[in-house]
């Protein structure tokens, strides 16, 4: 299933409208994740599909053992947190406001690595502290989006790098959807996993 949507991201997705496009992706990655979550043996090969991603982001927003990094949105495969703790040995907190997701993911944490920097949470990014961390990572599809980001914005600390999954608009940049970033953030940089297909990588920081 992994090797099909795969294939869908990089050789067919530039050629349909992507947020129509998007809608079957997500459910795809729904449906996989929750058979994968119940076979460890499978974990490995599911985290191994973000492992080029996350290598991107680490470099582009310069991520380090020193750094505090929040990932909202882990859902119960928390491929990100993982694969950062393997690659900066960085104290990681990941959040989702599904409690079963949240038992997943630290069932899934404890069999995949043997760390204590890894910490999930069962919380709601509309009422999370954001103060403690310098990176923040947020995965594509959270909902209220808008909300979510206008709250990021009036409770980090200026120095804060945000890193926020979102789809493209076939170009590599910025599409509509998300033109209101703008109003909240500068924004620093933008990577394009051509091998995700429809997902960017976009790099903020808090208008001062």
């Amino acid at each position: 299933m992994l090797k099909i949507i795969n294939f869908i991201l990089e050789k067919i997705a530039v050629k349909f409208n992507n947020f129509k496009l998007k809608k079957f992706v997500d459910s795809g990655f729904i449906t996989v994740e929750k058979i994968i979550v119940k076979l460890s043996k499978l974990h490995k090969m599911y985290l191994s599909f973000y492992e080029e991603l996350i290598s991107l982001e680490v470099e582009f927003a310069d991520i380090s053992n020193k750094d505090k990094i929040l990932h909202i949105g882990c859902g119960p495969l928390p491929a990100t947190a993982i694969i950062l703790a393997e690659k900066t040995n960085a104290n990681i907190t990941a959040i989702d406001k599904n409690p079963r997701s949240v038992k997943q993911a630290n069932k899934c944490v404890t069999k995949q690595i043997k760390t204590n920097k890894i910490n999930i949470l069962l919380s709601d990014a509309l009422n999370f502290s954001y103060k403690n961390y310098n990176v923040i990572i947020i995965s594509q599809g959270i909902k209220p989006c808008k909300k979510i980001l206008e709250n990021i914005s009036k409770n980090i600390k200026n120095e804060t790098r945000l890193i926020y999954r979102t789809s493209t608009d076939n170009s590599g940049k910025l599409s509509e959807n998300d033109a209101f970033l703008k109003d909240f953030f500068k924004i620093i940089d933008i990577k394009y996993h051509k091998k995700n297909g429809l997902l960017i990588s976009v790099l903020l920081k808090k208008i001062n």
